[in-house]
């Protein structure tokens, strides 16, 4: 997997390989089988010259769908250290787990429920754990795209590490739910899945969001060549943090 880090004070790239989960037909919808789907990836690189550069990926999600409801599960491992004259930087620490369900009102409508926990150490994120709950309305819903909208309330809880007054120790309250989310099937091998979702909170907390976007492409055999691209925003970051964090990989992939 390539993996670019994009800040406005830095950028860095790292090459990886993983295993990821798409099929050999792709579609647009989730199946309605009662039966698990998803993947897992693992990447990783290491280079070593005057300094030592070192990067390790890890991704999983599960989907369970019936035709009345839906479970999904998903995690994320990105870690990342450079090494110069024996003294070790770290360059990425995040660790998110999460998890979501739905339940269909009606063919077209749906209610939610879901949560989320992270840590994210170089954002001086210790944890924050949030839920959410709310109702979405499928407003496309076809072989080749989906589309929902959802909203909803929630609430989260996030507790920094080292903090320079007047920056606050944690933060945390109330927070509105807004996002979409869309699938689109290119061809019989190729999909494109996006999500955006804003959560604005009370002054205190202030507001967030993250958009994520992937691209999928079957090769031969199930495998894949995937490329994907992730950016979160806070108007509230701990002490000087930078308020955009991006990601973007390239990497290989399969599915179960």
């Amino acid at each position: 997997m390539f993996q670019i880090h994009l800040r406005k004070s830095h950028s860095a790239l790292a090459i990886a390989f993983c295993c990821l989960s798409f099929s050999q037909i792709v579609s647009a919808q989730t199946l309605q089988d009662n039966q698990w789907h998803g993947g897992i990836a693992i990447g990783g690189s290491y280079a070593s010259s005057n300094n030592v550069a070192q990067t390790f990926n890890l991704s999983a999600n599960g989907t369970k769908a019936t035709m009345e409801d839906k479970l999904g599960l998903y995690s994320v491992i990105n870690y990342g250290s450079n090494t110069v004259n024996k003294v070790k930087t770290n360059t990425a620490q995040l660790l998110r787990i999460g998890g979501r369900y739905d339940y269909n009102m009606s063919a077209n409508s749906f209610f939610f429920g879901g949560s989320e926990l992270e840590t994210n150490k170089i954002q001086n994120i210790d944890s924050r754990y949030s839920f959410n709950t709310g109702a979405g309305f499928k407003l496309i819903k076809t072989e080749d795209t989906s589309f929902d909208l959802f909203t909803g309330l929630g609430y989260s809880n996030t507790r920094f590490g080292t903090t320079i007054p007047p920056s606050p120790s944690s933060k945390k309250g109330v927070e509105f739910l807004l996002g979409e989310e869309s699938t689109h099937k290119l061809s019989n091998t190729s999909s494109v899945k996006q999500r955006l979702a804003i959560y604005p909170g009370s002054s205190d907390i202030g507001t967030r969001g993250t958009f994520d976007v992937s691209l999928a492409t079957v090769v031969a055999n199930g495998w894949t060549l995937n490329a994907s691209a992730a950016v979160s925003y806070t108007s509230k970051p701990s002490n000087n943090f930078k308020r955009t964090n991006s990601l973007v990989t390239f990497g290989f992939g399969y599915k179960y």
